[in-house]
C-alpha cells in the first residue's frame, strides 16, 4: 500500500473524508520525508510548557 491510497474514512487533519491525498504521512519538520516516527518533533515541543498528542488509535499486530 503506498501512502496515496485511502486509509481512513475520517481526514486526521481536516473536516472532511478521507481523499487519500497522503498529506497525513508526512514528517512535521520536513515535509520532504515521509514520517518514520522518530519523535524530533516531539522534542521540539518539549522546551515548551508542556506537550501533547492525540492518539486515536491503537493498532495491534495478532501475530503473536
Amino acid at each position: 500500500m503506498d501512502i496515496f491510497t485511502k486509509k481512513y474514512d475520517k481526514c486526521v487533519l481536516y473536516d472532511r473524508d478521507c481523499i487519500g491525498c497522503g498529506e497525513c504521512e508526512f514528517c512535521d519538520l520536513d515535509m520532504t520525508k515521509i514520517c518514520n516516527n522518530c519523535g524530533e518533533c516531539l522534542k521540539l515541543q518539549a522546551e515548551k510548557d508542556y506537550a501533547a498528542i492525540k492518539i486515536e488509535k491503537i493498532i495491534e499486530d495478532d501475530k503473536d
